[in-house]
């Protein structure tokens, strides 16, 4: 997704009227935070006793603190993939989406600050290689049920846990626990790529 696009999603958007609401040095620790912990596959570096403190702090319902925090999650995967120059990334925040002039000097500032940082990190990441052991998943979740996560909406969800094996632990594999807690439009964009793969296996074995 371009940031074109992203500025056209609704959701996006929400997002981004919430960070222009957050206070100013409570916003410079969380794009921080999540700058330098980002991973591009993983929902949230928060756990959940965390999420529940920031919700308090930034005085938001679970609702709004998920949005925040997925367009801030959206935001930096473009950012990260395109390694994007501050000059352009200012453009972007300042006349795409909006952001104030203070929030998108903060943010340009800690983009500077842990750029390096975290492309370096990542692009070592990829020489990782996985393999998938196992796979669970639960529709319909509810508060208190399934796998340990707690959510709070009734909508329907789908919770895909995947154990994924670390193959550069060669004495001792490491067995790592990825989840993914998704809404229907984010479950149909998963099954549509999955079933594109499928198509593709099915032509090039006959």
């Amino acid at each position: 997704m371009s940031f074109e696009n992203l500025a056209k999603d609704l959701s996006f958007v929400s997002g981004l009227e919430l960070l222009n609401n957050v206070d100013d040095k409570k916003f410079v620790r969380l794009v921080d935070r999540m700058i330098r912990d980002f991973e591009p596959n993983q929902l949230s570096s928060f756990s959940e006793p965390e999420l529940a403190s920031m919700e308090k702090a930034l005085k938001l319902n679970s609702n709004e603190c998920r949005c925040l925090l997925n367009c801030l999650s959206q935001l930096l995967k473009e950012v990260i993939s395109d390694v994007t120059k501050p000059l352009i990334l200012k453009n972007v925040l300042s006349k795409l989406f909006l952001l104030n002039e203070k929030k998108v000097e903060l943010f340009c500032e800690c983009w500077s600050t842990n750029a390096e940082q975290v492309v370096s990190r990542l692009q070592q990441n990829l020489t990782h290689s996985y393999r998938l052991k196992d796979v669970n998943w639960a529709l319909n979740i509810s508060s208190n049920v399934g796998l340990g996560i707690e959510l709070s909406d009734p909508e329907l969800r789908c919770l895909i846990e995947l154990k994924v094996e670390d193959t550069h632990y060669h004495n001792e594999p490491k067995i790592k626990e990825i989840n993914l807690d998704l809404d229907e439009k984010e479950l149909k964009k998963l099954y549509d790529t999955l079933e594109k793969i499928q198509v593709k296996l099915d032509s090039l074995s006959n």
